[in-house]
């Protein structure tokens, strides 16, 4: 009777190290993906940014020889991105909140519930 409850015993002990090893490889997978995709949007916005860059800079001259006056071209730039940030001022929880909430909701729990099945 006593080596049958030592033997629970250690499978009980042994189940529970192997539960804690999943959930720290399940953590650690979760983690990965996080910062895989953080540093993969970094690295889009950085470039995006660029390009919005010298888009802004050709559209500046685009509006200013259309205007006769570069400081007008580069003046209606600025007023499109002050429109866009008010545009998106208002509706930064429908833009940014809820699609991030979603998608780290969808990192975390996407693989537990397919183990679970």
């Amino acid at each position: 009777m006593g080596e049958d409850i030592n033997s629970i015993r250690k499978e009980i002990q042994e189940y529970i190290e192997v539960r804690l090893d999943l959930l720290r490889l399940h953590t650690a997978e979760n983690i990965s993906r996080i910062l895989s995709n953080a540093v993969n949007t970094a690295v889009i916005g950085y470039f995006l940014l660029i390009i919005l860059l010298f888009l802004s800079f050709a559209g500046g001259f685009f509006f200013g020889s259309l205007l006769h006056s570069n400081e007008l071209g580069f003046l209606c730039v600025a007023g499109f991105f002050m429109l866009v940030l008010v545009i998106f001022l208002v509706f930064r929880k429908q833009i940014i909140e809820r699609p991030i909430i979603k998608a780290v909701m969808k990192l975390f729990f996407s693989k537990l519930s397919d183990s679970e099945k």
